[in-house]
């Protein structure tokens, strides 16, 4: 893997190749671990990945969470070294909320319109809907993931693309929806550089990722 610095993303395949079904894993979760400290992906048997200060998490398809297995391979996964350079008190948070104060002209140079921004927000969930698992209300737990800028879909994902661990380590999920209803500390940075890894094999040049 290529060197990294702080709040650089690397990379490995596309969302997009994710979602047309390819499944072949080239990093391991060893490989991960010790090129950043937070990030997301999915693994080859379609359990989600969770980086959480460079303890990986393996969550399940019903949410369940467990250690990240260490030579388990990764079909797409994104992680960085996270140290944020900005931080927001906010009196409460929405998903939807966040998507608004990233974009927004208020924050300045901080402003994620065109980068990718990484973030992380631990606190008390008043609800957090999961794709695994449902919703969770009243939860204790952190959300680590990445504001993507809506060129990059294909690329990164959704706007807001982020996995949620519960703070026992026992549930959790990609995120599609939360509400934090208390006082709360947003952590972001702006990534500099971009580092995207292509699957090796004849079965990456085969997924079709486009129509054209």
């Amino acid at each position: 893997m290529v060197g990294s610095i702080p709040n650089d993303i690397f990379q490995f395949s596309t969302y997009a190749a994710l979602n047309a079904g390819f499944n072949t894993g080239q990093p391991r979760t060893a490989d991960l671990t010790s090129h950043g400290t937070d990030g997301i992906g999915s693994y080859e048997d379609g359990n989600l990945m969770i980086l959480i200060d460079r303890q990986a998490y393996a969550i399940r398809k019903d949410g369940t969470v467990v250690p990240g297995p260490q030579d388990s391979r990764l079909p797409f996964a994104m992680v960085t070294i996270f140290q944020p350079t900005y931080r927001v008190q906010l009196p409460s948070l929405s998903f939807e909320g966040l998507e608004d104060l990233i974009s927004s002209s208020e924050l300045g140079p901080a402003k994620g319109i065109n980068t990718l921004v990484p973030f992380k927000i631990s606190g008390t969930f008043a609800s957090v809907a999961l794709e695994q698992g449902g919703t969770r209300t009243g939860v204790d737990g952190t959300v680590f993931g990445f504001v993507v800028p809506k060129w990059m879909k294909d690329i990164s994902g959704p706007r807001i693309h982020a996995h949620f661990v519960d703070e026992s380590e026992t549930k959790g999920g990609s995120v599609s929806d939360f509400e934090i209803e208390e006082a709360v500390t947003l952590g972001f940075a702006k990534c500099g550089r971009f580092h995207l890894g292509f699957p090796q094999g004849p079965e990456w040049e085969d997924v079709k990722l486009s129509s054209h």
